[in-house]
């Protein structure tokens, strides 16, 4: 089940995410989250910054290793471009993250560029989906 979520919830999802990737920084709290919620546990979560009316970033997507290749991450990004009022929504991913890369190509997104991250200083890609309704 998808549902809102607040940091408290989600937090130690992040976290687990920067160490997984190996990205040695403390996360900051995104604006919302969706949590994935399975048996009363959280699996997976979310989240998004709002950037104005036009503009929305998601970020902080992960999944429990024991709940991958479930279609749970898809239905996450999915909720959250239903739920963002923004006309255009980015995301940066990790270059090395092909699952993450994945997921936004099946749910839309496109690539439409790179940069270096100012925590790591690793390549990300960045990703916009644009709604047309």
């Amino acid at each position: 089940m998808v549902r809102p979520a607040n940091w408290q919830e989600v937090g130690h999802l992040v976290r687990a995410s920067y160490e997984e990737q190996g990205i040695g920084a403390n996360p900051s709290p995104a604006h919302g989250y969706l949590a994935y919620e399975e048996d009363g546990k959280v699996v997976a979560c979310q989240g998004w910054r709002n950037l104005g009316w036009l503009y929305a970033e998601l970020c902080h997507l992960y999944v429990m290793p024991s709940h991958r290749k479930r279609g749970i991450a898809k239905k996450l990004v999915q909720e959250a471009i239903n739920r963002l009022s923004a006309k255009v929504i980015l995301s940066t991913v990790l270059e090395t993250n092909k699952v993450s890369q994945a997921v936004l190509r099946k749910c839309g997104f496109q690539t439409v560029g790179t940069c270096s991250s100012p925590i790591s200083g690793r390549t990300l890609l960045v990703f916009a989906y644009v709604k047309t309704e």
